[in-house]
């Protein structure tokens, strides 16, 4: 399977036993060919930039309208909308920060500048250091999907693939022995349990991971958004919309 995007970003609080790791995964129609990679990364500069992207109260009113179009919903939601507007918001920001065209000068400097580690025509990896005093890093890896568009989505609702989908290593070991689905909240969301192999003297560790999807086709952005749910964290959407997969 080709490169994921998959940064991990410690802004929203990455603690050792906590990792949020958002995910964005693009269905770009161009072809494979040299300098392709390049041609996305300019495409999805392009989409961060747009202004139903930047503006805050544009992108709550889309991430509303998404919330509302996947389930009927009687209850109230201002803070599911607020929760997944800030998760959201971040992460794109993160994104447009790795952009060529950033501009520092226009942004807060709260971070550090991205430093590259690899660079090809399949993906490229970067990672900066955390706010001072902070022992995290975060990583951002690029990368693209070449499949139809609902292959991208099924990512956030087909935890049950995922020992196919993700590559298994020997050195060092990695192998998702285990992933299922434990509860839907509502389409394209859902909390799944996923166990991974290690290497020794590490033993199998598991986490539970909470899934959910943005969909924004005006430009053909999917975001998918990943990240584990802390044992004093619920999730926002809970009962009476949560059931058994």
């Amino acid at each position: 399977m080709p490169p994921r995007s998959f940064p991990i970003d410690q802004v929203r609080g990455v603690k050792s036993s906590h990792i949020h790791a958002p995910g964005i995964i693009k269905d770009l129609k161009m072809g494979r060919t040299k300098g392709g990679i390049a041609q996305y990364r300019e495409k999805l500069d392009r989409t961060l930039e747009s202004g139903r992207l930047t503006d805050g109260e544009t992108l709550k009113a889309l991430v509303k309208d998404h919330i509302l179009r996947s389930q009927v919903i009687d209850g109230y939601i201002d803070d599911v909308i607020a929760k997944r507007t800030a998760e959201l918001s971040n992460l794109l920001d993160m994104l447009r920060s790795a952009s060529d065209s950033y501009n520092r000068s226009a942004h807060h400097k709260l971070h550090a500048s991205w430093k590259l580690k690899q660079d090809n025509e399949d993906f490229r990896v970067m990672y900066r250091e955390g706010p001072q005093g902070s022992p995290f890093h975060t990583l951002l890896v690029e990368g693209y999907i070449d499949a139809p568009i609902d292959v991208c989505l099924c990512v956030s609702w087909e935890a049950a693939l995922y020992p196919t989908w993700f590559p298994e290593t020997r050195i060092p070991t990695f192998k998702i022995i285990a992933a299922k689905c434990l509860q839907k909240v509502r389409i394209g969301e859902q909390i799944s349990l996923v166990r991974v192999k290690l290497s020794w003297p590490l033993s199998n560790r598991e986490a539970v991971m909470h899934f959910c999807e943005f969909e924004y086709f005006e430009d053909d952005l999917i975001v998918v958004l990943m990240k584990t749910v802390p044992d004093e964290d619920g999730i926002h959407g809970g009962s009476p919309w949560l059931h058994q997969c």
